[in-house]
């Protein structure tokens, strides 16, 4: 099944305001070689603003000097002027940023021009953004002989594979529908045919294990390499991330990490069936019960740890979204394949599980001591509880 929500019909107003941008972009390019266009009678051809049509920017609320339109301020050092933006007919960053200095802040087009700035500049937090902070990335394109080419995002997007958190198959769907994905449980470039295999298993009543091709283990991507990736996956210490990808050590590329957030209660009861243990609900003391809690962790305290936001941009996202809204927003940054197999066949990790004979639901006191405890003492839930609900969520930006 595909998982690309539909996208909204654009608004006849909002279409126009978009066709005023294009118009703007044609200007600007003409206005570069000495070409004035004149869409106003009124205005003369040797008056400079008769290179921008009127109606591209608004007046000013108040009386004073209107505050111009801002493009990447702050953010000079990972400003890369020459990047071709997506969907802007060749235009650059750099131009970009010069046409954004003729718009007024707060401006209809402004709002357009700022949307590129995570393609120009992706260290800037979303919430300093004026629109929904769709991504747009460069996609495959001509080279001007007839030949495809492939641009890459200007960062690293990295996946932090908590365990018992959907990565297997949040891994799965990315290296089936979007190139250049590079991960534990599958890469792009042979995930087509790894699914159709599954496929089969499937008419064939056998259970599908993250095996094979879909389980690619470290050594083999540390083999590999990562010089063809723009978005990894790894389920394994955070201290992977830091070697290999930390203060932009790989080629120089600045990274991005990605952690999926879930319920701190639910998400302890579903390794607890992965390893099948029990919490000891009816424990005498303290530490009994939080000793039962502690075997049910899925390397819960190796894969996360807060050293990990010294070397890089760490945002989270919502496990229930992440094959809806998280999706979606990288779907605006991935190269779409040309080929999907389709419906994407899930790899089973678990045993089912019956909340039923979960104790801890039915003790409220034992709830409390033990949800308490976990943010207490996971780092992974403090990094959770602190970013869902900021400006670093990546699931509730998409929905603004």
């Amino acid at each position: 099944m595909s998982m690309t929500p539909s996208k909204p019909a654009i608004s006849r107003p909002l279409a126009m305001v978009r066709l005023r941008f294009f118009a703007a972009l044609l200007l600007l390019a003409l206005s570069s070689v000495g070409v004035i266009v004149v869409l106003n009678p009124k205005i003369s051809s040797t008056d400079s603003s008769a290179h921008l049509p009127e109606v591209l920017s608004k007046p000013p609320a108040s009386g004073g000097v209107a505050a111009k339109c801002t493009f990447c301020k702050g953010e000079e050092s990972n400003f890369n002027q020459d990047w071709v933006v997506p969907e802007s007919g060749g235009n650059t960053c750099g131009s970009m940023k010069a046409m954004a200095a003729g718009q007024l802040n707060g401006s209809d087009i402004c709002a357009l021009i700022q949307e590129k700035e995570r393609v120009c500049c992706p260290g800037l937090p979303a919430s300093t953004n004026a629109t929904k902070h769709q991504v747009t990335a460069n996609k495959s394109k001509g080279d001007g002989d007839g030949n495809m080419t492939t641009s890459h995002p200007p960062i690293l997007y990295g996946h932090v594979h908590m365990a018992k958190t959907g990565g297997t198959s949040l891994n799965g769907i990315l290296a089936n529908t979007f190139e250049h994905v590079c991960g534990h449980k599958g890469y792009s470039y042979d995930a087509f045919q790894d699914n159709e295999r599954a496929k089969i298993k499937v008419k064939e009543g056998q259970n599908i294990r993250p095996e094979g091709r879909s389980r690619v283990f470290l050594p083999i991507m540390k083999e590999i390499g990562f010089e063809d990736c723009d978005y990894i996956s790894a389920e394994n210490s955070w201290m992977f991330w830091r070697d290999t990808f930390g203060n932009g050590k790989f080629h120089g590329l600045k990274m991005e990490l990605h952690v999926p957030c879930r319920d701190r209660l639910d998400h302890l009861m579903s390794q607890c069936n992965y390893l099948r243990k029990e919490i000891a609900c009816d424990a005498k003391t303290d530490e009994e019960l939080f000793n039962s809690v502690k075997k049910c962790y899925v390397f819960l305290l190796d894969r996360y740890a807060h050293h990990l936001q010294k070397h890089f941009d760490v945002k989270c996202f919502d496990f229930k979204k992440q094959f809806t809204d998280y999706t979606e927003y990288m779907s605006g940054i991935l190269q779409k394949r040309r080929f999907q197999s389709t419906p994407y066949v899930k790899r089973e990790t678990n045993r089912p599980r019956n909340q039923t004979n979960e104790c801890i639901w039915g003790n409220e006191t034992v709830l409390e001591k033990v949800e308490k405890y976990l943010l207490e003492t996971v780092p992974y839930y403090q990094f959770c509880d602190q970013c869902m609900g900021s400006e670093n969520e990546i699931t509730l930006q998409q929905q603004q």
